[in-house]
Formats: C-alpha cells, structure tokens, sequence
C-alpha cells in the first residue's frame, strides 16, 4: 500500500478505506477509481477532481444548505455533496469538521439502512481532507434519475402517502435525520418508490422514536411546506 498510507475497512464487505496523515477515503470494491492505485491518485488530488469534474458537467441537481452537483470521473457516475453545518453553528463553521467521523458514520449508515430495507442511494465514495485544523467532508452518491423530490409533488396524495410510510418506517428504525423534509425525498414513480437523502448528521438512537419525538419531525416536515409552498400538505 506504500508506506505513507493505512488500508481500511469502514464496513466489512462494503467500502474499503484509505487513510493518511490529511485524507481518509472510502469507496465501493467494484469501482474503478481503484484500478492502477487510483485510491493515491484520490487521497492526493480527490477535493480538485470533483470540482473539475461538477464544472465540466455544469449540472446542480439538489439545492439547500448542501448543494449537490453531477459528476462523472474515474469511471464513477453520481452527484457530489459537501457536508456543512445545520444550526447555530452553520454561519460560523461551514463546511468545516474536527475530524471525518461524521463522513464515516454517514457511509455506515448508509448501508444499514439499505440492509434494513430503506431506499436511499448508495455510497460510491467518500473523501475527507484536512487543511490546517479542520477537514471538509465530500460524499458522491448514485444518482437516481428522473426522480422529482416530495415537495414538487406535494399535491399528489399518493406521493404524501408513501413519505408518511417511509418516515413511519425510519422512525421504527430509530433514525433521527435533522434533515427530513420533502425536499430530501425523491419520489420514482416506476415502482412507486420513495428514496431518502441527505443522511448527514443523522445517527441511530438504538430504539424507535417517541410518540413525541415523531411530532417534532412531522412537523418540521409540514414547516418546510409552509416555508418554501403555498400551503400544508393534505392529510
């Protein structure tokens, strides 16, 4: 592996790891950035990959605190995220972390959701870079295509319909999401599917949320469609 860098597994059978002193990297085995050492080529140079990459495809496919653009290199298709901070915090920090633990925790739980039967995109690779004191956080997604969110159809009772089944079953999961509104939910309707996004700061709490708890994160749902729609959705 060379003597600068520490091979990892975040998640066995799932996402290999690579770490040095300024980078830590996660990708799916099958992926071909990992052909020819490619995972060096991402530690050293990863951050200007993407930003090269989200320019050249000019496309930004999710707005909000973290905008999220397509990208296409090194044989990987999907839409590239900056985690930021939510909050308080958020003016002050950024896209500024202590560390990569939340990236990591974010590509686990990722794949425990999905075991558990919750669609939400795959992780195809995760890159976290320090510069000085502080690291940014960078997540690449497939990309579900031709999926409008939840919000933009938030007329279609059918549509409410299968968020309120999906955040019921999250909510048995134990899953706290500081960020599940209907802009963070695709809708697919060949299948009749609904996917969740945006995992970021979102932790398991090792029971199913309260009747209380469930409220609150109700509610913030119907805020959002008070805040950026016209009215509350039906039913």
């Amino acid at each position: 592996m060379g003597g600068r860098y520490h091979a990892t597994m975040v998640d066995p059978g799932t996402h290999f790891g690579w770490t040095t002193e300024n980078a830590r990297f996660w990708v799916l085995p099958d992926l071909p950035c990992l052909e020819a050492g490619g995972w060096e080529v991402w530690l050293d140079q990863g951050e200007a990959l993407l930003a090269a990459s989200a320019a050249q495809a000019g496309a930004v496919v999710g707005h909000g605190r973290n905008p999220a653009r397509r990208v296409g290199i090194s044989g990987i298709q999907g839409v590239w995220r900056i985690n930021r901070h939510g909050g308080f915090f958020g003016p002050i920090l950024g896209d500024r972390f202590l560390g990569a633990g939340r990236l990591e925790s974010e590509v686990v739980l990722s794949r425990h959701l999905r075991d558990s039967g919750i669609s939400t995109p795959k992780v195809l690779l995760a890159l976290a870079v320090r510069s000085g004191p502080f690291w940014r956080q960078h997540l690449v997604t497939e990309e579900i295509l031709g999926a409008p969110t939840v919000f933009e159809l938030r007329e279609q009772v059918e549509v409410l319909r299968a968020a309120h089944e999906l955040m019921e079953r999250v909510f048995d999961l134990g899953l706290w999401a500081p960020d599940l509104h209907p802009g963070n939910l695709l809708w697919e309707e060949e299948g009749g599917t609904c996917h969740l996004l945006d995992l970021a700061g979102a932790r398991l709490l090792g029971r199913p949320l309260t009747p209380a708890e469930r409220r609150t994160r109700r509610d913030r749902f119907s805020r959002f469609i008070r805040k950026h729609g016209t009215e509350a959705p039906r039913g």
